[in-house]
């Protein structure tokens, strides 16, 4: 597969450098999930907790590549993370699950939605044939944005405090 290391430009003028992520960048991800809000850690892994372990720092950067990838939103003047996005696919890489984190100080830039865009670029190319995202109800700007980018959303069965948002890629070319 191709190399998805990027430059992207949000809608807001903002620049950044997105790459997947790698195992000596556990302490780069750790300092970003610092600058990252309460909430939002929340909402990213749907349970409350103050910092992001080193085990699950280190799974986050020690990916396959193949069912799971990390990418890393860096800004270009310092090579700080502001962001991160992450697909986990099934085996048969038929359904791929996304999530993305934004740092404290670049939220509202569009960063998210480059992201979402980005990854979903990526899950098209390797045939995964539908998206989703388990998000908590009271997460509303996540919730529009995905809605914005062509998701669907319904109850999550189980659980009344979650959506499933959810987007058909079968359809798409790698190009769109």
């Amino acid at each position: 597969m191709t190399d998805w290391s990027r430059d992207l430009i949000t809608h807001s003028g903002f620049k950044f450098h997105v790459r997947p992520a790698r195992p000596d960048d556990v302490v780069a991800l750790g300092a970003f999930f610092a600058r990252v809000t309460p909430e939002d850690l929340r909402f990213r892994f749907l349970s409350s907790m103050k910092t992001v372990d080193q085990d699950r720092l280190k799974s986050m950067t020690s990916v396959d590549h193949r069912q799971t990838e990390s990418f890393l939103a860096v800004e270009p003047s310092n090579g700080a993370i502001v962001a991160t996005a992450m697909l986990a696919c099934d085996p048969a890489l038929e359904v791929g699950d996304v999530a993305i984190s934004v740092s404290a100080d670049r939220k509202n830039l569009g960063i998210s939605w480059e992201l979402l865009n980005h990854i979903t670029r990526y899950a098209v190319a390797k045939g995964v044939k539908r998206l989703q995202s388990l998000e908590s109800r009271s997460n509303g700007s996540a919730i529009k944005l995905e809605k914005e980018l062509g998701f669907t959303a319904e109850p999550y069965l189980g659980d009344s405090t979650l959506m499933l948002l959810q987007k058909r890629l079968d359809q798409q070319t790698s190009g769109s």
